[in-house]
């Protein structure tokens, strides 16, 4: 983490793994570094960390007696010993040098002779895309130089940092919030959060830190920390950055921004903004918004007005004339013109409340709502007698976004005083009545009561919704097929069919539910809600029922009809994409879509809820081996469960996938205790396929034979292949079955299940081994390694794992750090000395090798030279 001006407080260094490993790569090689990246990303940091664990001690040597340093002292007090010896016997050093693109050419001619002569190895470090002086240019060119980049956080990046330095778990939304605010640059993260702890507006509560920010002005670090990032900049420059800041992403062939192209260049080049293509245009954006934000900050109130309309302008003229601008487009035209003083018509103000209402932005909607029902009032007339007003007065449209707006922010009396004064006999206002009761005010019964008096079509998708909450899912299975039959008049089928096949998914299981959204495929008048959410609800059907190619269409076809404001389609499909990744083992992507849904905050849905996105998060961090954040991560879902409407088949959902975490975590007695109360619930239930779920992780925690005794009566869900997978399984465990395990190994992998093959295999191997039968036992060891490798390499839960587990030589990659830890013990440094080196401990680095010789399918570092494989993600190096 790089250290801003003013900074009292040094951040941990993290997220910084890969980049540290690739330099000590490139120094074990016998390469010198230049490390490189934009401003703010913690490239001196990073370039003296490399030399800290190089050896203990630095001394940070200036530029003006470089040359006299050198040439007196190429051995002195900055340099250390490096591993590896050049081809000369000697032995070289390290020499840290940052800001090396300041150096003269005396220096620079100096440092490349030293360099070639092998005296040297040279650390070096320059801004992003700063010209580097002729004769480390050179060196550059020959390969003796090798590149090393410092990229800005991830999310993941980003909430491990913040965590480091706020001490405990960020709340999901926050951690996503301030990462988009920065652009995940460390320095801004840094200012932006010491200045949010000293206001107030980052804090934490009931073990969570919330950011309710920004401040109406950036603070003055901030502002200093952006002027240090940003540079000098001319008027077009900061003209561009200002319209970028108020519209967001902007098209390059807008004409407002056509004329910046000069401008836009240079900021391109030193990273300030981003082109990116976009169908066969290109698209603008800051690579961080609060840069954006101070600079619209400094302008003057006059200047900052002008501009927002001619941006309105523009907007609407590309929109053709007499057209309006759709979606995000017309809620941003909306906001310019109103943040300019001016105020829209009330047909506009609706129509932006409805995107700020799909973008979930409800403190938005509700401001353009109310906008719109002052507008529609009539003009005052003679005065007349006081009279109570009637709810023909009220502006229906208008009422229906303010309650809906009001309903997201949790202010369900607020929303049903609202909604009730509207005309109770429109079918939307009831709708959205029927909803904030069930969702906000958590009355179900009196949402169900209401939902009959609801006209046309969607009383069957509402009472459909309300008996999943009622727990009532038989029901709601059956609903489908009675819409599919006709009943419930026009449209019927269409709203209630996705909602009953998620339904029959719990009670059938996956085949049965595609079946019935088959049935439902040809029916006409699709609208384009209900069109999502058969395809997400047959995506989810499909990965249930274990046919990865109809999970596969159903995604690519709702990935076309994905709308990018609407957040509830995008928190549906991430899920979705989520599950199906889990699956099959490639759990990074998965954990990124879930990152990405459980950012979004408010608005419940029947096909996920708040604290499930939640807690499926923590369930693909425990199986990607990341348990501490998953543990971390399960103190969120429980504030967020005590917060949402009780939810059974949602509650279940969460309580599995916290089973599953305790688990992994090594609390099998806690894992036990859930699976076990989840299968009894929900078998009571009627949701037979969450029940055989389990009882599934319940026999592979270690109770077996308590899991297959309860498989009788559930029916359906037995009949469904995964289901039969499933059950097979808890009795071949109960029966201690080692060849059906290993039978059931290839049957999950022709299947696409390849964490659970490895699984099977893994037991099966210990089955035989307890029988003495090494013949058999090294097959299936074998076999667990190729579906690991399959699987991209996933670690094994704790209660599975076996020697010789893990894929074979060079299928696996290594993380970063076990690169690291590999490469050290292979030139031949002790478990202590490697412990020195990387400032940890012993039982550390004794734990990184026991993860590496399972990878690496070796027993001892004599076999480390040949196995040891590039790290995860990192760069490859520059060839010689």
């Amino acid at each position: 983490m790089a250290e801003g001006p003013g900074e009292a407080i040094r951040w941990p260094l993290v997220d910084r793994d890969a980049e540290l490993a690739e330099i000590a790569a490139h120094v074990g090689r016998g390469r010198s570094v230049l490390v490189t990246g934009p401003p703010g990303t913690g490239t001196s940091r990073l370039l003296h960390e490399a030399f800290a664990r190089l050896a203990p001690g630095e001394r940070t040597t200036g530029h003006g007696d470089l040359v006299r340093l050198l040439r007196q002292c190429p051995r002195g007090p900055q340099e250390r010993r490096a591993p590896g010896r050049p081809a000369g016997g000697t032995t070289p050093r390290v020499l840290v040098v940052d800001d090396v693109h300041a150096l003269d050419a005396a220096a620079c001619d100096a440092l490349a002779s030293l360099v070639r002569e092998g005296r040297i190895r040279l650390l070096a470090g320059a801004p992003f895309g700063a010209p580097l002086p002729a004769a480390l240019a050179a060196l550059f060119r020959e390969g003796a130089l090798g590149p090393v980049t410092a990229r800005p956080f991830d999310q993941a990046g980003t909430t491990r940092a913040l965590r480091a330095r706020l001490g405990s778990q960020v709340a999901t939304d926050t951690a996503a919030r301030l990462g988009e605010l920065t652009g995940g640059n460390p320095l801004l993260l840094t200012e932006l959060v010491e200045a949010s702890a000293a206001d107030g507006t980052l804090r934490p509560a009931q073990g969570l830190w919330h950011w309710r920010g920004p401040a109406p002005r950036p603070a003055a670090r901030v502002v200093r920390a952006v002027r240090r990032l940003l540079g000098p900049l001319d008027a077009e420059e900061r003209e561009l950055v200002a319209l970028l800041a108020l519209g967001g992403p902007l098209s390059d062939d807008l004409p407002l921004v056509a004329r910046l192209a000069a401008p836009a260049k240079r900021l391109d080049r030193r990273a300030v903004i981003a082109a990116e293509p976009v169908g066969r245009g290109t698209r603008l954006r800051l690579c961080q918004p609060l840069c954006g934000e101070t600079v619209l900050a400094d302008l003057p109130a006059g200047t900052a007005r002008e501009l927002r309309r001619r941006l309105a302008d523009a907007l609407e003229e590309t929109c053709g004339p007499g057209t309006q601008p759709a979606g995000t487009a017309a809620l941003l035209s909306v906001t310019l013109r109103v943040d300019a003083g001016r105020t829209p018509s009330a047909g506009r103000l609706r129509t932006a409340a409805e995107v700020a209402l799909l973008r979930h932005d409800f403190a938005t909607a509700e401001r353009y709502a109310r906008l719109a029902l002052e507008e529609a009032v009539p003009a005052p007339r003679a005065p007349r007698a006081p009279r109570a007003p009637r709810a023909r007065d009220v502006d229906a449209a208008s009422a229906l976004l303010l309650g809906r707006a009001l309903s997201g922010q949790g202010r369900g009396a607020d929303a049903e005083a609202v909604l009730a004064a509207a005309d109770g006999r429109t079918a939307d206002i009831l709708a959205a009545r029927v909803r904030n009761l069930a969702w906000e005010l958590r009355r179900p019964e009196a949402a169900a009561a209401l939902a009959e008096r609801v006209p046309g079509g969607t009383a069957g998708v509402l009472r459909a919704v309300t008996g999943l909450l009622r727990d009532r899912v038989d029901e709601v299975a059956a609903a489908g097929e009675a819409a599919l039959r006709g009943a419930g008049g026009a449209g019927t089928a269409q709203a209630c069919v996705p909602v009953a096949a998620f339904a029959r998914v719990e009670t059938g299981g996956g085949t049965a539910a595609l079946a019935l959204l088959e049935r439902c495929r040809q029916v006409e008048g699709w609208r384009d809600e209900d069109r999502h959410a058969y395809l997400a609800v047959g995506a989810y059907a499909a990965v249930e029922a274990g046919d990865d190619h109809g999970a596969r269409l159903f995604l690519d076809r709702m990935r076309r009809t994905d709308a990018s404001y609407d957040l509830c389609r995008r928190v549906r499909a991430d899920v979705t994409r989520a599950r199906a990744h889990r699956a099959r083992g490639r759990l990074p992507e998965a954990v990124a879509l879930l990152r990405r849904a459980a950012a979004v905050r408010g608005g419940q849905d029947w096909f996920t809820t708040r604290p499930w996105v939640l807690a499926q998060l923590a369930g693909a961090l425990a199986e990607a081996g990341d348990v501490s954040e998953a543990l971390l991560t399960l103190v969120e879902v429980r504030l967020s469960v005590r917060q949402a409407p009780r939810y059974p088949l949602a509650d279940d959902g969460v309580a599995l996938e916290e089973a599953g975490v305790l688990g992994r975590a090594g609390d099998l007695p806690g894992a036990i205790h859930r699976a076990e109360e989840v299968a009894r619930r929900s078998a009571a239930a009627g949701r037979r396929a969450t029940a055989l779920a389990a009882l599934h992780l319940l026999a592979r925690l270690g109770r077996a034979e308590v899991a297959a005794g309860r498989l009788a009566g559930l029916g359906d869900a037995l009949a469904c292949p995964l289901g039969g997978l499933r059950a097979a399984h808890v009795r071949a465990l109960a029966h201690r079955d080692a060849g059906l395990l290993d039978d059931l190994a290839r049957r999950w992998a022709a299947r696409g299940r390849f964490p659970l093959a490895a699984e099977s295999a893994s037991r099966a191997h210990g089955l035989w081994r307890e029988a003495g039968r090494s013949r058999a036992a090294r097959a299936s060891s074998v076999a667990c390694g190729e579906f690991l490798s399959l699987a991209g390499g996933v670690p094994l839960p704790g209660w599975a794992a076996c020697p010789g587990s893990a894929p074979p030589a060079g299928r696996a990659r290594l993380t970063p750090r076990e690169h690291e830890v590999a490469s050290l013990a292979a030139a031949g440094m002790t478990n202590a000395d490697i412990a020195r080196r990387l400032t940890v401990s012993v039982r550390t680095v004794e734990n990184h090798l026991h993860r590496v010789y399972g990878k690496l399918g070796v027993t001892s570092r004599s076999g480390l030279h040949e196995r040891i494989d590039a790290p995860a993600g990192s760069p490859q190096p520059v060839r010689e």
